[in-house]
């Protein structure tokens, strides 16, 4: 199974300084660079003393997942007090982000059309409405029940049992997809109504593929039930469907993965689910979601870097900012080379760099790339030095993701000197 990613990049443009609502004689001048620089927990901590303030507030809930009832009443309180303002037009943005990790579609196309409608000559509306087409007509998915339960894989395996309409089937998590994913068989097997759309998703390798749709009315995880769960439906023939059989051929986004609440898998056969969250907690918290992508704080040679996080990706790969951050780790120790990149649909070489050994070290305890390869054009995230994949994830006995703590949590492993 190669790595494989279903990522729309609603990339609605660069983040400009926004005041919102604020007392009077507070001074705000260090908020703005703060906000623009993702400085999140400086920002709530100066936040404490200031009112108002209810574009970062709402910043702040989207980027760690708190309260999106809260977060979504904060940013429509900004469009209400100025329809067209430049406070209005990013908490459009930030609300479009809301949406999307929750699987709440519908909302996402309406709050998208409200924004094209107040700002209509900006230049990314036309792309903004290529990216969004393919999410017309689905529903906003809705988590109907959720209690702990304990799921089964395979040894150091991914796929787990789930029912769909009630028809069995066992798919792998991927918190690398921002819509849950089927083959055009599996949905034909499932007897579900596929869709035809005119939207495209990004994958791994920087390219664009189109993609149908279909919603099952019901989807169990365990003790988990779901309503309204919209797949993103691609050719048997394209990757990574082609050496999984049938009932197999399937991904658990990120919507579904946030609905748990909770995961911890094993390396020895289980994955949990649906557990309570810790509290949550800025300073301990490691995971954050970044323009469409579930991003995890890391550290190389004392450096704090921040990283995409995939579980469905079974190597780690780094990028173009690893390259430009790390220049002389990489001249000293490191070999021009090529790596391949594979997503959906679509194969492609990049030059690369390849390092012989990177220790990498994530919530405390240290894994070992070896090799780390470093590709040399610039894809991914832009915020992110690479994408971390199951390869270092699978070196710690044990790990879990709680996304009401927005952490990532490795159980401690021994790492040979």
């Amino acid at each position: 199974m190669k790595s494989f990613k279903c990522r729309a990049a609603i990339m609605i443009g660069c983040l400009a300084a926004i005041a919102g609502a604020v007392g009077q004689g507070q001074d705000i001048s260090e908020l703005k660079p703060l906000y623009e620089n993702h400085k999140w927990i400086e920002l709530n901590d100066r936040l404490r003393n200031i009112k108002g303030m209810p574009l970062y507030r709402g910043a702040i809930d989207v980027t760690f997942n708190q309260d999106p009832r809260r977060a979504e009443k904060t940013l429509l309180s900004v469009i209400k007090s100025g329809p067209r303002s430049e406070y209005a037009y990013e908490a459009y943005e930030w609300l479009s982000h809301l949406y999307f990790y929750r699987g709440q579609y519908r909302s996402l196309v309406s709050i998208m059309e409200q924004r094209w409608a107040a700002f209509p000559n900006k230049k990314e509306r036309e792309r903004e409405q290529s990216t969004i087409a393919g999410f017309r007509g689905l529903p906003n998915q809705i988590v109907e029940k959720i209690a702990p339960s304990t799921l089964h894989h395979a040894e150091e395996g991914i796929f787990v049992p789930l029912s769909i309409d009630g028809s069995a089937a066992t798919y792998f998590f991927d918190t690398g997809a921002w819509i849950s994913c089927m083959s055009e068989s599996e949905a034909a097997r499932l007897g579900l109504s596929v869709k035809d759309t005119s939207g495209t998703l990004g994958n791994s390798s920087g390219s664009r593929v189109g993609f149908r749709t279909a919603v099952a009315k019901e989807v169990v995880v365990g003790n988990v039930r779901f309503k309204n769960v919209s797949f993103a439906v691609f050719p048997d023939n394209q990757e990574p469907w082609p050496n999984l059989p049938l009932g197999r051929r399937g991904i658990i986004g990120i919507p579904m993965l946030v609905g748990f609440g909770t995961l911890h898998w094993t390396r020895a056969g289980t994955m949990q689910i649906g557990d309570r969250p810790e509290p949550f907690d800025i300073r301990k918290s490691n995971l954050v979601f970044d323009n469409d992508h579930l991003a995890v704080t890391a550290t190389v040679a004392g450096q704090r870097v921040l990283a995409t996080l995939d579980t469905g990706a079974e190597t780690t790969d780094l990028y173009k900012p690893f390259a430009d951050e790390f220049a002389s780790l990489l001249a000293e120790k490191g070999k021009k080379d090529s790596t391949e990149e594979r997503g959906v649909g679509h194969a492609e070489i990049f030059d690369s760099v390849t390092i012989p050994k990177l220790r990498i070290r994530l919530d405390g305890v240290d894994a070992v790339l070896s090799p780390a390869h470093v590709l040399l054009k610039p894809i991914g995230a832009n915020c992110c030095i690479g994408n971390f994949g199951m390869d270092l994830l699978k070196q710690a006995p044990s790990f879990g993701i709680d996304f009401g703590a927005m952490a990532l949590r490795l159980e401690p492993v021994t790492v040979p000197q």
